[in-house]
C-alpha cells in the first residue's frame, strides 16, 4: 500500500434551493450585471472567509490518518469492505473513518486505477475512484462520498464562528430535528455550536436568535464564487443588512425580517421580505396599467406606480 504525499432532509433541500431568492444578497436592488462585469467585482469578506479558510486540495495530498465522520447508520455502498469485518457495518453514525492511503490496480491490461482505502473499528474500506494517479493529481480530484464528512472542515468552522454574532439573510431555518420550519431573516444571530451536516451539505451552523429561538442551516464549503449550493456567504453576513436602508421605516423593516408585507411597501422592499417572483405580468384595469408579482406558494401581489397596493401572501 502506497502512503501518498502530504500535503426528511434532501427534499427540504430543493425546496430551500427554490426560495433562496429570498435571502439578502446585497445585489437584489441593483440593475442585471453582465458576465463580463463580474469578473471585476472584488469578493466579499464572507466569501474571503471561506475560500481563505477551507481548502479543497485533491486526496492525493491527504496525509495518512484524514479523518471523516459518518453522518448515516449505514455503510455507504461507495464503500467496499476489504476481508473479514472485525466488526458490523450498521450503526454506523459518528463513527470516524480514517484515511490510511491508497492502491492502484490494473484492470484488465488498462491504465492503473485507485483505490482509497480507509479505515474504521479495525476494518479496512475501498473506495473505487476509477482514475489513475495522474488523472487525480492533475484534476485535484476528491472522491464523493456523501455519508462522510471532513472533521477538519468542522474544526475550521467551529473556530470561525462559534461564539460569533452573524446576520442570518434566510428564513428558511430547520429545527434540531432536522425538519424546516419558518424563521426570520436580515436579523443578528449567535453561532452556537458547528455540527457534521447532511450527504448534501457538510457543515450544520447551529444559532440562536435575539427571542431565544435555537435552529441550524446546513451550508457548503465553498462560497458562491465557486458553487450555486447553498453557501455561508447567500446565508450569513457579517454586516448589519439594514445598514444599507437607512431610509427604511422601523415599521416596513419589521416587516420584512417577518417575511410580512404591507400597503404601501416598494418593490425592493417587497423582495427584500419574500423574494424574487416567479412570474411578473402587466395587467389592465380600469385605473391603467399593473404589475402584477406570482409566486411558486400562491401569494401574488399588485403594484400601481411601483407601490403594493393588494396582495395575497
Amino acid at each position: 500500500m502506497n502512503i501518498p504525499r502530504q500535503h426528511p432532509i434532501i427534499a427540504a433541500l430543493i425546496a430551500l434551493l427554490a426560495t433562496l431568492t429570498s435571502c439578502y444578497t446585497a445585489t437584489e436592488s441593483t440593475p442585471r450585471i453582465k458576465v463580463e462585469d463580474k469578473k471585476l467585482l472584488e469578493p466579499t469578506i464572507e466569501q474571503l472567509v471561506i475560500d481563505n479558510n477551507f481548502t479543497h486540495a485533491g486526496c492525493h495530498t491527504w496525509l495518512d490518518g484524514k479523518a471523516f465522520i459518518s453522518i448515516e447508520d449505514k455503510l455507504s455502498p461507495m464503500l467496499r469492505p476489504e476481508g473479514h469485518l472485525l466488526s458490523d457495518d450498521k450503526d454506523m453514525k459518528g463513527k470516524t473513518f480514517y484515511y490510511r492511503g491508497y492502491r492502484q490496480e490494473n484492470i484488465y491490461g488498462n491504465k492503473a486505477v485507485v483505490y482509497l482505502i480507509y479505515e474504521c473499528d479495525g476494518n479496512l474500506y475501498s473506495y473505487y475512484t476509477g482514475k489513475s494517479i495522474e488523472e487525480i493529481e492533475q484534476m485535484d480530484y476528491l472522491p464523493l462520498i456523501p455519508t462522510l464528512i471532513d472533521v477538519d472542515a468542522v474544526a475550521m468552522a467551529r473556530s470561525l464562528f462559534v461564539g460569533k454574532q452573524l446576520y442570518i439573510l434566510t428564513s428558511h431555518w430547520y429545527n434540531m430535528q432536522g425538519e424546516v420550519i419558518a424563521g426570520r431573516h436580515h436579523i443578528p444571530v449567535v453561532v452556537k455550536a458547528v455540527e457534521p451536516g447532511n450527504n448534501v451539505l457538510p457543515l450544520a451552523i447551529i444559532f440562536s436568535d435575539d427571542r431565544n429561538n435555537e435552529a441550524q442551516v446546513f451550508i457548503t464549503t465553498k462560497s458562491s464564487t465557486y458553487t450555486q449550493m447553498l453557501s455561508f456567504d447567500k446565508l450569513f453576513s457579517y454586516e448589519n443588512p439594514r445598514n444599507a436602508y437607512p431610509d427604511m421605516t422601523d415599521e416596513v423593516w419589521n416587516a420584512i425580517t417577518e417575511s410580512q408585507l404591507l400597503k404601501g411597501m416598494t418593490k425592493q422592499e417587497c423582495r427584500l421580505s419574500i423574494g424574487i417572483p416567479a412570474e411578473v405580468k402587466k395587467v389592465a384595469t380600469y385605473n391603467g396599467l399593473k404589475e402584477q408579482w406570482l409566486y411558486n406558494s400562491g401569494a401574488y401581489l399588485f403594484f400601481s406606480d411601483g407601490i403594493l397596493e393588494e396582495f395575497r401572501q
